[in-house]
């Protein structure tokens, strides 16, 4: 079998969940034996690529390729130059002879990438990481005003962009499940995300609900550690003078990830607290530096800035070791997370979580380890940190090995899962078919 993994963009060069997701299982695929070739498609800018052509190796990798597609329109995602799109994917189909391509996201390609790649004779997977077909507002179902969207309708979205009737986004509807229609197998990381797309339209058959994959690294460094010291992965290990408890946020720094949340809320702790914790923050985004929400996150760390420490970006491959000096890993997003990689990041390096009450992170909890507080609500998050110093609360490190351990045995069950949809594509009268399993 002959694939196509296609994102977004590189890992590399924009480090976002889904391009790690969709770069992981070009990882695994490639130590695949019953995979004769795997090629890692990825969009990218020109000057990314390196010359005038709209593809190119990356870093002469000839398994890597980025593409330079034509834009997009952004409210139905469809191509600005459709024939161009289409030359693309048949020089890609020409060359790498894929008989599946696995599609990570349609932004930035446009939404006619299924249709495209169908009729040039190629099984179409794709995974959904958030959802941009149901909602114009950056596909996380929060509304302008910022409230939580609970249901999508062209009537509701119409109210939230006034500019725009909902006889527009009826016909964006249309056109976004008239392209979903040449979707073979449609994968969803949470049976949150299913059960958005079913209300949306997607009959719930055709999705199946399967994780992501971790990064190699990442996965590699995890198992490391439980093989050197099974039982002292749970301790946070810092050095002897450590006395704080130590929080730990990891990710992008935007609007939606709710980093803003948590420096409320350790603004609000009283001096006794805030002498006893600090928080370490992993990640960056020079892109909100001039905007509202930039300031306001600059005004808050200099309110924290006692307790906050700004650690910059990170690779990948290190968030392991990072994770291992924190005592507690905090989710504080705003908007419907699907399946973020932060949990499971955290999973692997035994440390346990604090999350948002909302969307797929609660599906990813332990609730014998990891706690929840209501989403968007800094003073719960921040009683939350209270009572953890003040009643020095600490899970379990057997429990948190023992999910350390599942969690780095798991990857092989998810790509089980992903190897069945391939062949079941290859292969017609494959598993799923002739087991009925086609759905969860």
């Amino acid at each position: 079998m002959r694939m196509i993994i296609l994102s977004h963009g590189h890992p590399e060069l924009s480090a976002g969940g889904a391009e790690r997701a969709a770069y992981s299982l070009f990882q695994r695929l490639k130590q695949d034996a019953t995979i004769d070739e795997v090629v890692f498609v990825a969009r990218a800018e020109h000057q990314a690529i390196g010359h005038s052509a709209n593809l190119g190796s990356f870093r002469g990798r000839p398994d890597e390729i980025l593409v330079a597609p034509p834009p997009v329109d952004g409210f139905t995602f469809q191509s600005f130059g459709y024939d161009v799109l289409k030359q693309l994917v048949d020089e890609l189909v020409g060359s790498i002879k894929p008989d599946v391509v696995h599609i990570h996201h349609f932004l930035l390609w446009g939404v006619e990438i299924f249709e495209l790649f169908q009729q040039a004779g190629v099984k179409v997977v794709f995974t959904a990481h958030e959802y941009a077909a149901i909602c114009s507002n950056y596909g996380q179902m929060v509304k302008v005003d910022g409230r939580l969207c609970y249901a999508a309708s062209p009537a509701e979205c119409g109210l939230c962009f006034p500019a725009t009737s909902a006889g527009k986004f009826f016909v964006r509807n249309t056109i976004l499940k008239t392209m979903f229609d040449h979707i073979d197998e449609f994968i969803a990381p949470s049976e949150f995300l299913k059960d958005r797309y079913v209300a949306w339209g997607v009959p719930a058959e055709r999705i199946h609900v399967i994780e992501n994959l971790l990064d190699a690294g990442v996965l590699a460094r995890g198992q490391a550690r439980l093989a050197e010291a099974p039982d002292e992965i749970s301790e946070a290990s810092d050095d002897e003078a450590h006395q704080r408890v130590v929080f730990g946020y990891f990710g992008q720094i935007n609007p939606f990830k709710g980093i803003d949340l948590l420096l409320q809320a350790a603004a609000s702790l009283p001096e006794e607290i805030r002498q006893s914790i600090e928080i370490r923050i992993h990640g960056e985004n020079k892109h909100y530096r001039d905007t509202e929400f930039g300031k306001r996150v600059d005004e808050l760390l200099a309110d924290t800035k006692d307790v906050v420490r700004q650690m910059g970006s990170y690779r990948n491959e290190d968030v392991s070791d990072l994770m291992s000096v924190c005592d507690w890993i905090i989710m504080p997003s705003i908007w419907w997370e699907n399946s973020p990689v932060v949990i499971q990041e955290a999973r692997i390096a035994g440390r346990p979580l604090i999350c948002a009450n909302i969307g797929g992170m609660v599906e990813k909890i332990d609730s014998s380890t990891d706690l929840l507080f209501p989403a968007r609500s800094p003073g719960a998050l921040a009683e939350l940190m209270r009572k953890i110093v003040r009643q020095r609360i600490k899970p379990s490190p057997q429990r948190l090995n023992d999910l350390a351990q599942s969690r780095s045995s798991a990857d092989d069950i998810h790509f089980a899962r992903h190897q069945a949809l391939y062949t079941n594509l290859h292969q017609p009268s494959g598993w799923l078919r002739a087991t009925g399993s086609a759905g969860r």
